[in-house]
Protein backbone atom coordinates (compact mmCIF):
# COMPACT_ATOMS: atom_id res chain seq x y z
CA UNK A 1 0.00 0.00 0.00
CA UNK A 2 1.27 3.34 -0.76
CA UNK A 3 2.08 6.21 1.85
CA UNK A 4 -0.65 8.14 2.46
CA UNK A 5 0.62 12.24 2.09
CA UNK A 6 0.95 14.85 5.00
CA UNK A 7 -0.13 17.20 2.59
CA UNK A 8 -3.51 15.17 2.19
CA UNK A 9 -4.39 14.55 5.29
CA UNK A 10 -4.00 18.30 6.77
CA UNK A 11 -6.18 19.89 4.18
CA UNK A 12 -8.47 17.00 4.36
CA UNK A 13 -8.03 17.39 8.17
CA UNK A 14 -8.68 21.39 7.96
CA UNK A 15 -11.64 21.49 5.98
CA UNK A 16 -13.71 18.27 6.73
CA UNK A 17 -11.73 17.09 9.67
CA UNK A 18 -15.16 17.85 11.66
CA UNK A 19 -16.29 14.67 9.31
CA UNK A 20 -13.46 12.71 9.90
CA UNK A 21 -12.65 12.91 6.46
CA UNK A 22 -8.65 12.68 7.86
CA UNK A 23 -9.59 9.85 9.70
CA UNK A 24 -10.95 7.77 7.09
CA UNK A 25 -7.56 8.91 4.41
CA UNK A 26 -5.63 7.22 7.10
CA UNK A 27 -7.18 4.07 7.06
CA UNK A 28 -8.62 4.48 10.28
CA UNK A 29 -12.26 3.90 9.86
CA UNK A 30 -13.40 3.50 12.99
CA UNK A 31 -12.24 6.47 14.53
CA UNK A 32 -13.56 8.07 11.37
CA UNK A 33 -17.07 7.35 11.88
CA UNK A 34 -16.42 8.19 15.35
CA UNK A 35 -15.40 11.60 14.81
CA UNK A 36 -18.40 11.78 11.76
CA UNK A 37 -21.04 10.99 14.10
CA UNK A 38 -19.67 13.19 17.51
CA UNK A 39 -19.41 16.40 14.61
CA UNK A 40 -15.04 15.92 15.67
CA UNK A 41 -15.54 15.70 19.56
CA UNK A 42 -17.28 18.52 19.06
CA UNK A 43 -14.28 19.93 17.16
CA UNK A 44 -12.21 19.17 19.91
CA UNK A 45 -10.65 15.84 18.18
CA UNK A 46 -11.13 18.14 14.95
CA UNK A 47 -8.27 20.79 16.06
CA UNK A 48 -6.13 18.19 18.17
CA UNK A 49 -5.65 16.19 14.78
CA UNK A 50 -4.88 18.95 13.03
CA UNK A 51 -2.18 20.05 14.96
CA UNK A 52 -0.76 16.23 15.36
CA UNK A 53 -0.73 15.97 11.31
CA UNK A 54 0.61 19.60 10.82
CA UNK A 55 3.63 18.66 13.39
CA UNK A 56 4.21 15.66 11.53
CA UNK A 57 3.53 13.46 14.06
CA UNK A 58 0.62 11.57 12.71
CA UNK A 59 0.30 7.97 11.93
CA UNK A 60 -1.71 5.94 9.27
CA UNK A 61 -3.75 2.35 10.13
CA UNK A 62 -0.63 0.20 9.88
CA UNK A 63 1.75 2.73 12.10
CA UNK A 64 3.91 4.41 9.03
CA UNK A 65 4.45 7.72 9.22
CA UNK A 66 2.57 10.71 6.50
CA UNK A 67 5.00 11.02 3.99
CA UNK A 68 6.01 14.47 2.80
CA UNK A 69 8.03 15.92 -0.79
CA UNK A 70 11.42 14.95 0.93
CA UNK A 71 12.10 13.51 4.34
CA UNK A 72 13.93 16.05 6.16
CA UNK A 73 17.53 16.81 5.56
CA UNK A 74 18.02 19.87 7.24
CA UNK A 75 18.26 20.96 11.12
CA UNK A 76 15.35 22.03 12.32
CA UNK A 77 12.07 20.06 13.24
CA UNK A 78 8.67 20.40 11.37
CA UNK A 79 7.08 20.14 15.02
CA UNK A 80 8.60 23.51 15.94
CA UNK A 81 7.98 25.70 13.01
CA UNK A 82 4.36 24.72 12.91
CA UNK A 83 3.60 25.04 16.86
CA UNK A 84 5.14 28.29 15.95
CA UNK A 85 3.47 29.68 12.66
CA UNK A 86 0.43 28.46 14.92
CA UNK A 87 0.75 30.60 17.89
CA UNK A 88 3.08 33.07 16.48
CA UNK A 89 3.03 33.34 13.06
CA UNK A 90 1.53 36.66 13.05
CA UNK A 91 4.63 38.12 14.76
CA UNK A 92 7.02 36.12 12.40
CA UNK A 93 8.18 33.75 14.80
CA UNK A 94 8.27 31.00 12.21
CA UNK A 95 9.91 32.69 9.67
CA UNK A 96 13.17 33.51 12.77
CA UNK A 97 12.83 29.98 13.26
CA UNK A 98 13.32 28.97 9.62
CA UNK A 99 16.38 31.35 9.22
CA UNK A 100 14.36 34.61 7.37
CA UNK A 101 15.42 37.05 9.38
CA UNK A 102 14.51 39.57 7.01
CA UNK A 103 11.17 38.13 6.01
CA UNK A 104 10.58 37.96 9.41
CA UNK A 105 10.58 40.91 10.55
CA UNK A 106 8.70 42.01 7.77
CA UNK A 107 6.14 39.43 8.69
CA UNK A 108 6.97 40.69 12.68
CA UNK A 109 6.08 44.77 11.43
CA UNK A 110 2.66 43.56 8.77
CA UNK A 111 1.25 41.31 11.59
CA UNK A 112 1.76 38.55 9.40
CA UNK A 113 0.28 40.30 6.40
CA UNK A 114 -3.02 41.44 7.90
CA UNK A 115 -3.03 37.31 8.86
CA UNK A 116 -3.02 36.35 5.52
CA UNK A 117 0.64 35.48 4.97
CA UNK A 118 0.38 33.70 8.72
CA UNK A 119 -2.55 31.54 7.31
CA UNK A 120 -0.33 30.67 3.79
CA UNK A 121 2.46 30.04 6.32
CA UNK A 122 0.50 28.47 8.76
CA UNK A 123 -0.78 25.82 5.38
CA UNK A 124 2.69 25.37 4.13
CA UNK A 125 4.10 24.51 7.45
CA UNK A 126 1.16 21.87 7.68
CA UNK A 127 1.91 20.27 4.70
CA UNK A 128 5.11 19.61 4.82
CA UNK A 129 6.33 21.76 1.97
CA UNK A 130 8.64 24.17 4.41
CA UNK A 131 12.35 24.46 4.09
CA UNK A 132 14.69 26.42 6.01
CA UNK A 133 16.93 29.49 4.82
CA UNK A 134 19.56 26.87 3.17
CA UNK A 135 16.74 24.96 1.18
CA UNK A 136 16.68 22.14 3.73
CA UNK A 137 13.14 20.25 4.57
CA UNK A 138 12.51 19.74 7.71
CA UNK A 139 12.73 16.95 9.86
Amino acid sequence: MPRREQSVAFLLSWFLGTFGADRFYLGQWGLGLLKLFTGGGCGLWTLIDMVLIGMGTMRDATGARLSRAEEGRGLRAQSTAFLLSLFLGGFGADRFYLGYTGLGLVKLFTLGGLGVWSLIDFLVVGMGFARDVEGNTLV
